[in-house]
């Protein structure tokens, strides 16, 4: 009898080493995983949820989170799509709780994003670092670069009505809004 209680509470002791060895790498390699999370696969957890995104130039949009690529993301807002790049977010709040991997197989980048609506030929507004926002249509987006057409307010892209062409590098994109209302 007491050779079985012995053994049995060296297989106890046995086992709670073996636990707690277990629970340490566990906890390890979720360090290893969260030390190698992007913002996009913190925002991604939050995909159909309404977040804030500021902007380094401090202006705030409010939306949904509809898509998130690494470069990017993409906010629906009062029936308008809102492309932002990832670089010019200062802060995100309403995001992050939950980590979520890219399922898509090709990642998408800016220029990719852009050029969709280059090819529709939807009327943009961009913004600009210094606050300034320029309406047109994407004529071509480059690898570092768009050019757009700028038109009058309330027109499609036509030659009458293009008031001149924009170098725009992509650094200095904080938003892309197309739709209905795509004024800031």
């Amino acid at each position: 009898m007491r050779w079985d209680a012995l053994f049995g509470d060296l297989d106890a002791q046995w086992h709670a080493v073996e636990q707690r060895e277990l629970e340490a790498e566990v906890n390890e390699l979720a360090r290893i995983e969260l030390a190698q999370s992007t913002l996009a696969d913190a925002l991604r957890g939050s995909l159909g949820g309404a977040i804030a995104a500021t902007l380094r130039s401090g202006a705030v949009l409010h939306g949904e989170l509809l898509r998130v690529a690494p470069e990017w993301l993409l906010l629906g807002s009062a029936g308008r799509c809102l492309v932002v790049p990832m670089a010019a977010l200062a802060q995100v709040r309403g995001a992050g709780g939950v980590l979520a991997a890219d399922p898509a197989r090709i990642p998408y980048t800016l220029p990719a994003a852009l050029r969709l609506l280059a090819r529709n030929r939807a009327v943009v507004t961009i913004e600009v670092d210094g606050g300034r926002s320029l309406r047109g249509v994407l004529d071509r987006v480059g690898v570092d670069h768009v050019q757009l057409a700028v038109v009058v307010d309330g027109a499609t892209r036509r030659h009458d009505n293009v008031r001149g062409s924009v170098l725009i590098p992509l650094r200095n994109v904080l938003v892309v809004a197309s739709g209905s209302d795509n004024e800031f």
